[in-house]
């Protein structure tokens, strides 16, 4: 699964593109309808990724982003000191426990493009 969050002037998105091992591609696109920073908007992303895989049953998963916050806290490197972001980290993990497998992997922003044009 790649996914990616953005802010821009109209509002916040997200991008999730979950790949099958036989390389089908599954698209999904969220507005966010909050004020929020980007870093949300990269949970968000991540959040629904990991709640689609496990609606479609998968067991295994890797999770590809470009935010170096949200990959260090999710595989847990690097501590949430901010409250709300430590709300998510939990959430991520909370999810992330239904899978036999699942690693938070950070890629490059041009590794992510296809996300990143759908965020």
């Amino acid at each position: 699964m790649h996914f990616d969050g953005s802010k821009m002037r109209t509002g916040l998105g997200a991008g999730i593109v979950l790949t099958s091992p036989k390389g089908d591609k599954l698209r999904y696109v969220l507005q966010i309808h909050f004020a929020a920073s980007n870093n949300v908007a990269e949970y968000e992303a991540l959040i629904h990724g990991l709640r689609l895989a496990k609606e479609l049953g998968i067991r295994r998963v890797l999770c590809y982003g470009d935010s170096d916050l949200v990959v260090q806290q999710s595989s847990r490197d690097w501590h949430a000191k901010d409250a709300n972001m430590a709300s998510y980290r939990f959430l991520v993990q909370q999810l992330s426990g239904y899978f036999e497998g699942c690693e938070f992997l950070h890629v490059p922003t041009n590794d992510n493009e296809q996300v990143d044009a759908l965020a």
